[in-house]
């Protein structure tokens, strides 16, 4: 399980990770971390709180993708990101971004591909039954 995770955002896709250095930066403007999850996931969140949490995380991912190409994600074309796709803009949308960033960060991310190659197989008997018995599947008696 990864503590990154990659979603739309913006103009592109970008990566989102929280590293230390980068927690230690949402920390200064928004409190302790666990202050800020807890906020991000029930109520009462601040502004810092979602934009800190999509601009450090932008930073610690390092990278996205536009129109199909590769980017990299410094701290400016994260400052750029957030004053061209957040300031302005509805808070609700963004919420949701900083509450994935952050659930990523606390409980582990599985992408989509990866969680399909480890779902378990449904095995059937050699005999070819579900395993159920012929009382949970017959029809109920007409004896009453």
């Amino acid at each position: 399980m990864q503590t990154e995770i990659d979603l739309a955002f913006a103009d592109g896709r970008y990566l989102f990770r929280l590293p230390i250095k980068r927690i230690v930066e949402i920390e200064a403007k928004a409190g302790p971390i666990d202050l800020v999850k807890h906020r991000l996931l029930h109520g009462g969140f601040s502004i810092h709180d979602v934009v800190e949490t999509i601009r450090q995380g932008l930073i610690g991912g390092g990278k996205g993708e536009v129109n199909g190409a590769p980017v990299e994600v410094t701290a400016l074309r994260a400052n750029s990101l957030i004053e061209n796709y957040v300031d302005g803009h509805a808070l609700a949308d963004h919420h949701i971004t900083a509450q994935a960033i952050i659930t990523a960060l606390y409980v582990g991310y599985t992408p989509a591909q990866q969680a399909k190659k480890k779902a378990p197989v449904k095995l059937k008997n050699q005999n070819g039954s579900t395993g159920a018995s012929s009382s949970t599947t017959s029809e109920p008696s007409a004896s009453g």
